[in-house]
């Protein structure tokens, strides 16, 4: 794969479309400063992904569209494609050629294309990945890449080298695996912080909790039993509703009955009166009104007594009403008494608080003085004993040691218990972990034999991978160097065609005739150049007797040849020998010379042409004769008198008279007559070189599957061996720990052991010591006595030790006094907010009852009494109208005398039915007030299991054992044990639980926790043995190619890679050490400047070969070289740029003459970029 071309629009200061075409070999961009040349190298950056702007010298994305000049606007977009050959299908394009575009707008948007179709970034990166390009590839290189090598420090220098060994993604991971570590061990830090916190509260919430649970448990039976209860109101409410129900409807049944008889006797008493005279109509009209004003009568009697019943009703709902709200207001002053109480308690608690708390500096003044008391009766006490006799002291000291050495045995002898216990545990200990030592070492022991089988199928693997992969490397090196000579050939094929269509090597005016149009361009045969061959050993002889005839034009005729002549004129085309061939003549030339041994024949001889031209040839070369030396020429000529026209083998010419012209010049390019030679023999070099290549890459896909099937099967093994390594390494951290956890009981047993023999030798010496005191205080005893005032004194000390004490408790009691006090005003508080919102509670359902209350007092006192009042008057005016008509009734009765008898029979029944009548009435409106009140009653029994939480199903569906006043007397008993438990948090079971909850959550997640660490710090050991590995070699491969590269650049000498710490190779550092040819052994940073530079240059060849680019870029490397140096470097390049593509921009002589193509960057207008293509032949022949 190589780099064909580059195509830029709207880059930075490309404004027009430009192409720059690379050749195979070596390409150099040359051009003033600020033209626009490392533009070029930013543009291959960027098409590669280059992502930071700062890296291509701009400050902002919109930096790299071209921004406008005086003479032209900003463009909106920036387009930039690498064309690359893909012949060899190294990128996974099914294509011979493909081309990476990218696009950036002015909008900020952006886009990347694969062969005109759109695509992703990191399909390009996809794309490229194996082929050493990419952002940070070694493909492209500039002077900021060798400045920084060179003012780096060795660790920095350690960085360059993990990016060529590619383990920066190691690193990456490495870097978050520690930040999850750190980031996991703050978060254990947390979690053992929060759950000391949560600890500490476990135990209060725990009884509160309890104390809520039993509170729970209380309520609900005492709500059961609230509940039964009620519904057993209920029940009999409503059966005496139902029995009263019945009876009402008996009584309108009877009253309906009544009404009927009395309308029967009614229509009976007026029959009798319609067979009476006036009086009975007069008799029969008092009887109407009277019965209709007794019937008001009743009626205002039956609703005087409604309302008599409703007053009662309305009596015995302001009774109830009141109650409640009595109850509740006691309640709530109970409440609001609580709370006052509350107030006070916490009140006097706060006072207490501070009482105590000053009461507390005075007791810790107390126990400081007690102490200081203590202190000073301890020196008097001190300064006593030490002005006693010497008896006195002498008994003093006695018993003290007898004392101290009781003491001690005590002392020894429960130690000396203790530590035969503890060896006795120990030693059990021991046995049980040398049996885990055991088992352990046993699993260690096969994993270790099983890491090793797959260590070492694993190595064959990567051993036989690498042989492949070296061989593919190599072939593959091979490969590129083929297809770099393929394109050489086929470059120079396509040359050699173009020059021959473009007429190249000929003269302005051969080239405008041949490219001219006309009529007579029709009679243009062609230049003499374009009509014969000749062999390649006598081209120099027939290129210098032709001379510049080669240049003359050959045309059927004279007059065609005028024609050209004046198109020439018109176009000032320059000027040209014309060849009519029918007006030319030349014949063949006769000389004795001929036959002279050391003539070849004439010029005419030495080429193939057509017959047709046989006279033009004679006429240009029919007298010129070829020898092969120029001996043999001057020897010829001499014989003849100097009368021939000669030309050798080596391009010598010896004209008639004697003139002989010779010596050599640069050739600008293949001479018109070797072309066809040339080509054809390019032709059949190419055909060879393709079938190598044929050849290569069957050969190099063969290796390719080995080594993708040795990957293949490597990645399997990869993951068991990560796998078995993981358990392997902590099977050894396991037999480890045992091990350690083995040696360290058997170190605390032996120093057990070691205890115990001291304390048997310290036993028994103190034993004998206490029997030698013994002895020493009774023979002192009984030689002098015991005397002296040492009991006071010690009765003295003791008492004031015992105030010492006394004051230490008072003073202890007081900070716990302080401190429960604090806690209790804390809960008091909590109970006053309870307490609030109960009160809250109690107004929120006093102010409906208040509202009845005022409504029914209203009816009662107010509505009610002036209905009554009302109908008392009317029920008295119907009275006394009843009497009036049955006065005039009566009188009535008396006129009449027919029918009375009967009359008086159907009246008497008529006021017996009315009196029953009435009765009915009273017990129907009786019968009303129960009604209403036994439905109320319901009404109100059901409110309250309402209130309670029941349904009339719920409160039927409760099933509680004993009697109604069983279940009386234990509603009493639940509420007083419910009153007993004091204020309670509901919320403090829900409390726990969550605190539990959350505290078994943070026990798995610290569990989890260590376990994640230990997960990441395996990974992390794994990681650095892969980079270990990886740097390594990369510092083996780079370190020899180094050395190699740096012999090639400097004509010998040594260069040697050094780590500043071998052991520590991924925190070390790298440094140089250098031996240019004839001088000593120094570091980098004693060499010279330019010595320093191309030591670089040479370092960075070598990552390059580490990491094989198809093309590189080095954008002015060679600037800090002077002149010797940089001859050094040019040579260098002229040996390698056979094997890779090279695109050098340089300011340097040295660096141009060793290019193939020159590629000339120029601003001939401000600001506006060009690319001007100059052959490379001219600009040397310029240059030198």
């Amino acid at each position: 794969m190589q780099l064909l071309r580059l195509e830029l629009k709207g880059f930075k200061s490309f404004a027009d479309k430009t192409v720059v075409k690379f050749s195979p070999g070596m390409t150099a961009v040359i051009g003033p400063n600020g033209s626009g040349k490392s533009n070029i190298t930013d543009a291959m950056k960027w098409v590669l992904g280059e992502s930071n702007v700062r890296n291509l010298r701009g400050q902002k994305a919109e930096d790299i569209i071209f921004s406008g000049t005086e003479k032209r606007k900003p463009m909106s977009a920036a387009e930039v494609t690498l064309v690359f050959d893909n012949s060899d299908h190294q990128l996974d394009v099914d294509m011979a050629e493909v081309a990476i575009t990218r696009r950036i707008y002015r909008t900020g948007e952006s886009e990347f294309l694969i062969n005109k179709r759109s695509c992703r970034l990191k399909d390009i990166h996809l794309l490229l990945a194996d082929t050493g390009l990419g952002k940070d590839s070694m493909a492209i290189i500039g002077q900021n890449r060798i400045d920084a090598i060179l003012n780096s420090k060795p660790e920095e220098r350690r960085l360059i080298f993990e990016d060529v060994a590619g383990i920066s993604r190691f690193k990456i991971n490495k870097e978050d695996a520690l930040r999850r570590i750190a980031s996991t061990d703050r978060n254990m830090e947390r979690v053992r912080d929060v759950m000391a916190t949560i600890e500490e509260q476990l135990g209060p919430l725990s009884e509160k909790a309890e104390k809520t649970k039993k509170y729970m448990t209380l309520s609900r039976t005492k709500r059961d039993y609230d509940g039964a209860l009620g519904f057993h109101n209920y029940k009999t409410s409503d059966r005496l509703l139902t029995r009263f129900e019945n009876d009402n409807i008996a009584f309108k049944d009877e009253e309906i009955e009544l009404q009927t008889e009395l309308s029967k006797l009614e229509a009976r008493r007026h029959t009798l009166q319609s067979a009476s005279t006036k009086e009975q109509e007069q008799l029969k009209l008092w009887e109407a009104q009277y019965t209709e004003k007794q019937r008001d009568e009743e009626r205002l009697a039956g609703h005087l007594r409604l309302l008599d019943e409703q007053l009662k009703t309305a009596h015995r709902e302001l009774d109830e009403t009141s109650m409640r709200i009595s109850e509740l207001e006691a309640t709530q002053k109970g409440e609001e008494q609580q709370l006052r109480i509350l107030n006070q308690l916490i009140q006097d608690e706060r006072a207490q608080l501070v009482e105590k708390e000053s009461k507390l500096e005075e007791l810790e003044s107390n126990y400081k003085k007690a102490v200081e008391d203590v202190s000073a009766e301890q020196a008097k006490f001190q300064s006593l004993q030490s002005n006693r006799e010497a008896f006195e002291q002498r008994q003093l000291e006695l018993v003290s040691a007898i004392e101290t050495a009781k003491a001690s045995i005590r002392s020894l002898e429960a130690r000396k218990e203790e530590s035969t216990k503890q060896c006795e545990v120990l030693k059990a200990e021991i046995g049980q972990v040398d049996s885990e030592l055991q088992v352990a070492r046993g699993e260690y022991d096969t994993l270790g034999q099983q890491f090793n089988a797959i260590s070492a199928q694993r190595q064959a693997l990567v051993d036989g991978g690498k042989e492949a992969a070296l061989q593919a490397r190599e072939e593959r090196k091979e490969l590129q160097k083929l297809r770099t000579q393929e394109q050489r050939v086929k470059g120079r094929i396509e040359l050699l065609a173009q020059w021959e269509e473009q007429h190249e090597g000929y003269l302005e005016g051969t080239k405008n005739i041949l490219n001219g149009k006309g009529s007579w361009r029709e009679q243009i045969t062609g230049a003499v150049g374009d009509l014969f061959t000749v062999e390649d050993k006598y081209t120099t002889a027939i290129e210098t007797a032709l001379g510049g005839s080669v240049n003359h034009v050959v045309t059927t005729t004279a007059r065609a040849a005028a024609e050209g002549v004046n198109y020439l004129k018109s176009i000032q085309g320059g000027r040209v020998t014309f060849l009519p061939m029918d007006s030319v003549k030349g014949k063949p030339y006769d000389t004795p010379a001929l036959h002279e041994s050391c003539v070849i024949g004439t010029a005419v001889d030495c080429i193939s042409f057509d017959n047709t031209y046989a006279h033009i040839f004679q006429y240009l070369l029919g007298r010129t004769l070829v020898v092969s030396s120029m001996d043999d020429a001057i020897g010829l000529q001499k014989k003849y008198n100097q009368q021939l026209r000669i030309v050798t083998l080596t391009g010598e010419q010896f004209q008639p008279g004697g003139s002989l012209t010779g010596g050599a010049t640069k050739r600008k390019r293949a001479s018109v007559l070797s072309r066809k030679e040339e080509a054809a023999s390019l032709e059949q070099e190419l055909v060879q070189i393709e079938e190598q290549i044929r050849s290569l890459t069957a050969s190099l896909e063969t290796l390719e599957k080995r080594v993708e099937e040795a990957e293949k099967e490597r990645a399997t093994l990869d993951e068991n061996y990560q796998h078995t390594n993981l358990i392997y390494v902590a099977s050894e951290t396991k037999v480890q720990n045992i091990q350690n956890q083995m040696d360290r009981k058997k170190r605390v047993l032996s120093e057990e052991e070691q205890r115990l023999v001291q304390i048997d030798i310290d036993l028994a010496t103190t034993t004998a010591n206490l029997k030698d005191q013994e002895t020493a205080l009774a023979s002192l005893q009984e030689n002098h006595g015991v005397e002296g005032n040492q009991g006071a004194l010690m009765e003295r000390l003791t008492v004031l030790q015992k105030i010492q004490q006394e004051a230490y408790e008072a003073f202890t009691e007081a900070r716990l006094t302080c401190d429960t006090l604090r806690q209790t005003i804390k809960e008091r508080e909590a109970q006053r907010e309870q307490r609030n919102q109960s009160i809250a509670n109690i107004v929120e359902r006093l102010t409906p009852l208040r509202n009845l209350l005022i409504s029914t007092t209203e009816r009662y006192e107010v509505e009610l009494p002036k209905a009554k009042e009302l109908a008392d008057r009317e029920l008295a005016s119907a009275t006394a109208e009843v009497e009036r008509l049955r006065a005039l009734r009566d009188e009535a009765y008396d006129k009449t005398s027919t029918g009375r008898e009967e009359m008086e029979s159907i009246l008497g029944e008529q006021d017996r039915l009315n009196q029953r009548y009435k009765v009915v009435q009273g017990r129907l409106v009786d019968m009303e007030g129960k009604i209403t009140r036994h439905r109320m009653d319901c009404e109100r029994f059901v409110e309250e299991l309402q209130e309670l939480g029941f349904t009339l199903e719920d409160a039927q569906a409760l099933r509680i054992e004993g009697s109604v006043n069983d279940w009386k007397d234990e509603q009493a008993r639940l509420m007083a044990e419910i009153a007993e438990l004091g204020p309670v948090n509901p919320n403090a079971v829900e409390e726990y639980e969550e605190t539990k909850e959350r505290y078994d959550f943070l026990t798995t997640q610290l569990a989890d926790l260590d376990t994640a660490k230990d997960q990441l710090q395996a990974v992390i050991a794994e990681m650095d043995k892969a980079m270990s590995t990886q740097l390594y070699d990369v510092l083996d491969v780079v370190g020899r190619r180094f050395q190699e590269v740096f012999s090639q650049l400097f004509g010998g000498g040594t260069a040697q890679i050094v780590l500043t710490d071998p052991d520590n190779i991924l925190t070390g550092g790298i440094d140089f050490y250098i031996q240019p040819p004839g001088k000593k052994r120094q570091q980098l940073t004693l060499l010279s400047g330019g010595e320093r530079a191309l030591t670089v240059i040479a370092l960075l060849f070598s990552f390059l070969d580490y990491r094989p680019a198809p093309f590189c870029v080095l954008d002015e490397v060679d600037a800090a070289l002077d002149e010797a140096n940089v001859e050094r470097f040019s040579s260098y390049l002229n040996r390698v740029n056979k094997e890779t593509q090279f695109i050098v921009v340089s300011h340097r002589k040295k660096t141009m003459e060793a290019a193939e193509v020159l590629q000339g960057v120029t601003m001939v207008e401000r600001g506006v970029s060009r690319l001007l293509t100059v052959a490379f032949e001219d600009v040397k022949e310029d240059l030198a």
